[in-house]
């Protein structure tokens, strides 16, 4: 695991210190944020607040000024909404992200949206305590797999290979957060809240996707046919 040092969070500002060491569970199902409670106050981290979705971990991180939030990446009201919407109410939260396993479009989705970091559940309990220990010092925390992924980022490629219907296609980077809002199950109306967009830019992109996805396929059928 990596962790990289965030520098954005400073003591100054009128905003109050998160309570240390203090977490909120957010998303999954009952049993499994069940696990995730005993597994971290075990190891010391005080649970304040165990909540079903996005809008409630949002308001538990605002009203006990949450050191962490761990958010499941299926938490109800969706993943990158969560992020912002917890970024919102109560910035001096950090946001950490956990999700059965590492997926590069999920990934980069978080960490634009303000997490500081993207676990996956096989770290094993010991490996998820780390990691939010990690995380309430103010460090980034970003499993080794997933730094190439974040460097590709920040060296400015344009075009990300996603997995779409079953085809891998080349989309933009905005294209790849449409698509990710619109599996979450937002709207395009909400898409271009979440992304500060008009409803027509989400649409083009929209657009754009499914033509690619169209050209992608009959290449697809015709190597099938030779083989």
């Amino acid at each position: 695991m990596a962790s990289l040092m965030d520098s954005s969070r400073s003591s100054s500002g009128a905003a109050a210190d998160p309570a240390p060491d203090s977490v909120v569970l957010a998303g999954g199902h009952t049993l499994v944020r069940a696990t995730r409670r005993s597994v971290l106050a075990r190891a010391g981290l005080d649970v304040v607040a165990d909540v079903a979705d996005a809008d409630a971990a949002a308001e538990a991180a605002e009203t006990h000024q949450a050191g962490l939030v761990l958010l499941d990446a299926d938490v109800a009201g969706g993943c990158v909404a969560g992020v912002r919407r917890i970024a919102d109410r109560s910035p001096r939260t950090g946001v950490l992200v956990v999700a059965p396993e590492l997926n590069r479009e999920r990934l980069l989705a978080a960490i634009r949206a303000g997490a500081r970091g993207f676990v996956a559940e096989t770290l094993g309990a010991s490996g998820l305590v780390r990691a939010v220990e990690v995380a309430l010092t103010g460090e980034w925390v970003v499993p080794r797999a997933g730094v190439t992924t974040l460097i590709e980022q920040l060296r400015g490629s344009t075009d990300e290979e996603t997995l779409v219907g079953g085809l891998r296609l080349q989309l933009t980077r905005r294209e790849v957060e449409v698509v990710t809002l619109l599996r979450e199950g937002l709207t395009p109306k909400e898409i271009a809240f979440e992304l500060d967009l008009s409803d027509v830019t989400v649409r083009r992109h929209l657009s754009s996707v499914t033509r690619k996805a169209r050209q992608a396929r009959p290449l697809t059928l015709a190597l099938g046919s030779t083989s």
